[in-house]
């Protein structure tokens, strides 16, 4: 269940990535076009399931090391997303 969770916050993050990074080289971000409002949208879904993933990881006893790499690797996810989203 948690490795598909996973799973799928990863294959989300790298769209948001490929996506921004589009946005940014089209020269559009300034506009607020359709594409960057759904972009944006996504990227607040992203961060809210992220969150609850971690949550059900603490509830249901995840070892201390397992949340630790989980905050570091989409920690440093998030923070790149939060950059090209600008």
């Amino acid at each position: 269940m948690y490795q598909q969770q996973a799973a799928d916050l990863l294959t989300t993050a790298a769209i948001l990535e490929r996506g921004y990074q589009a946005l940014r080289g089209s020269g559009s971000r300034q506009v607020a076009p359709p594409q960057v409002q759904e972009m944006d949208k996504l990227h607040q879904q992203w961060l809210s399931d992220l969150e609850s993933f971690k949550s059900a990881l603490r509830a249901q006893g995840a070892e201390p090391m397992a949340l630790e790499y989980v905050n570091e690797a989409f920690g440093r996810l998030a923070e790149r997303i939060k950059q090209l989203a600008g």
